[in-house]
């Protein structure tokens, strides 16, 4: 048994990933968030770095994986310095604590550190952000290497989930898009646009959660993990292909919905960085979940939608 600490336990992916360690219930798990922390979850600011160095001191962790971050490219353009904080100032005090505590630690970062237009990525393949969060994002990276070599960076695409607000996940608030087709007794909306240039590689956090699982239990049975991996779903979309099967899952209708073969958000976003996930598929870690069967067990479990949907 190892003493496992998450930060972001309370988001999206953290959640996913705490309740797959619980499940297996091998290790010890040290669920760490900032807000919505419930019985059993610890509240750390991640910002406070004596607050954060105290806390691994106490808890000696063998192991943290670091979920929390800043995700949300318009809120990075719009306020740098707090993405700063949480994606890269927060990532060293993590590191430099893990460092000296004697923990590994696994990052987590995007496939947004890459431009978009040379897919597919390799592990290996330079890097050259076209947004802030971006190059928050590769920061705390760079920080990750410079601090211990022995430390591991996981880059994911897009993610969905079980969700708990819609805007959790890039994919299911999309969903806004959809809320007039959810009544029958409505006016037919009138026409959206929606992004149909940008390819992205829609992922659940399930199939992440349990990847990273097994990548925990290579580390902790000394075969090390170091440097940089890559994990995604092989089937790649737009947002508006993503709608689609939405509402094919939820019977709701897409009449309204204006595919935009040009960029239609506020910050920049790469047009497609899909990745190469060679170097986990040589350690036999690959995802195998179809989106359409991920996105309909994440929206028949949400109990958000699924109030949205009464």
């Amino acid at each position: 048994m190892a003493k496992i600490m998450v930060t972001g336990a309370t988001g999206l992916l953290g959640r996913a990933l705490v309740k797959q360690l619980q499940q297996v219930n091998v290790h010890q798990v040290i669920a760490c968030g900032y807000s919505r922390v419930g019985e059993g979850e610890f509240q750390l600011d991640l910002t406070q770095n004596q607050q954060v160095t105290d806390f691994i001191a106490l808890h000696q962790p063998e192991v943290i994986v670091h979920c929390a971050a800043e995700r949300r490219p318009d809120i990075s353009e719009q306020d740098p310095q707090a993405a700063l904080a949480l994606n890269a100032d927060a990532t060293r005090t993590l590191a430099q604590a893990a460092r000296d505590n004697g923990a590994w630690l696994l990052y987590i970062s995007t496939d947004y550190v890459f431009d978009g237009t040379q897919p597919k990525y390799t592990e290996k393949a330079a890097t050259n952000p076209v947004n802030f969060y971006g190059e928050s994002k590769l920061l705390g990276e760079k920080i990750i290497g410079e601090v211990a070599a022995q430390f591991a960076v996981l880059r994911l695409p897009i993610l969905y989930g079980e969700v708990q607000t819609l805007d959790e996940s890039a994919v299911t608030v999309l969903l806004r898009s959809l809320q007039d087709g959810f009544k029958s007794n409505v006016v037919k909306p009138a026409t959206l646009p929606v992004d149909d240039w940008a390819v992205r590689s829609p992922t659940s956090t399930e199939d992440i959660a349990l990847a990273i699982e097994k990548l925990l239990n290579l580390q902790l049975a000394d075969e090390p993990i170091t440097g940089y991996y890559h994990f995604s779903a092989a089937q790649t979309m737009t947002k508006y292909q993503m709608l689609l099967q939405m509402a094919k899952v939820l019977n709701v209708s897409t009449e309204h919905l204006q595919p935009v073969t040009s960029p239609t958000d506020s910050a920049k976003r790469p047009k497609d960085c899909t990745l190469s996930c060679e170097r986990l598929m040589s350690l036999g870690i690959k995802s195998t979940l179809p989106f359409a069967s991920g996105i309909t067990k994440a929206l028949q479990q949400s109990v958000v939608v699924q109030q949205w949907l009464k």
